[in-house]
């Protein structure tokens, strides 16, 4: 599982008038999710609880939140699926390159590839070009 999970319209909903059947671990899911955190954000804040995966399967079946599929969030998602901790050089780097470019940032991805030379190596650079370069043919058709 991976994407960052946004509030649908019974999401925001369920926040102002929580629905009985929601477990309290679905209620404290639903307070963080603002469009940035990744599913991968949100399972680290929630570690250790029972029933995680469980709560976060209810409520995408339940339409309460989905994964964006705009591409800048997918490659954010999958930047920090790659790099973990890591990540954060490049999360900015995306961010500054969108706010420039807007969606034709994507045409400047060799300036993401740099950063991640210098910064990951030479074959998580690859690797990471690879990845980005297959979400934007995806997101295009």
């Amino acid at each position: 599982m991976a994407g960052i999970l946004v509030l649908t319209a019974k999401g925001s909903d369920a926040l102002k008038n929580t629905p009985p059947d929601l477990s309290p671990i679905c209620r404290n899911i639903l307070v963080q999710v603002d469009g940035k955190k990744s599913i991968e954000d949100i399972q680290t804040m929630f570690r250790g609880l029972k029933g995680l995966e469980d709560a976060i399967q209810k409520l995408l079946a339940g339409n309460f939140v989905e994964t964006s599929r705009q591409c800048k969030d997918l490659v954010k998602a999958i930047a920090q699926e790659m790099l973990g901790a890591k990540a954060p050089t490049l999360l900015k780097k995306i961010d500054d390159l969108h706010a420039k470019y807007g969606e034709q940032c994507w045409e400047h991805v060799d300036e993401i590839e740099k950063l991640a030379r210098l910064f990951y190596g030479e074959v998580t650079a690859d690797q990471l070009k690879t990845e980005i370069a297959k979400i934007v043919r995806e997101t295009k058709k």
